[in-house]
């Protein structure tokens, strides 16, 4: 082997060992993301359980005439999300028997602003309420 093919053969090697190291701050970056959106939809889900606990004549259950409520502050260790709901009656009349729940959850990473997690479930009004 000469000199100049050892050289040329750390030149590949450095590409290689770049593009490697590329990879694995792509990784971490995108592990922190998932943890962020893993985190916002279990808010949301605890959040919508919360509610559909609730009594069907409870003020957290009253229509919010399809507006989000204002957001509430969520703290974890590493991140501050915003969570808003709106609740919907299917069947504007009496006797109403079914609401709509939505949960929104939302964050700033530091790659991507404004992403959001939207959770949706149905409240169906026991026969006894």
């Amino acid at each position: 082997m000469t000199l100049i093919e050892i050289m040329i053969a750390m030149v590949v090697l450095s590409f290689g060992l770049l593009g490697v190291a590329a990879i694995q701050v792509r990784a971490i970056t995108e592990g922190s993301g998932s943890k962020h959106l893993s985190n916002a939809s279990a808010i949301a889900r605890n959040r919508v359980e919360a509610v559909t606990r609730e009594a069907w004549d409870s003020v957290i259950l009253n229509d919010t005439a399809g507006a989000w409520t204002a957001p509430v502050n969520v703290n974890t260790p590493d991140q501050v999300f915003a969570r808003s709901e709106r609740i919907t009656d299917d069947a504007p009349a009496p006797g109403d028997t079914i609401k709509s729940i939505e949960v929104r959850v939302q964050w700033g990473d530091e790659k991507r602003q404004n992403r959001s997690v939207v959770l949706s479930s149905a409240r169906l009004r026991e026969v006894d309420e």
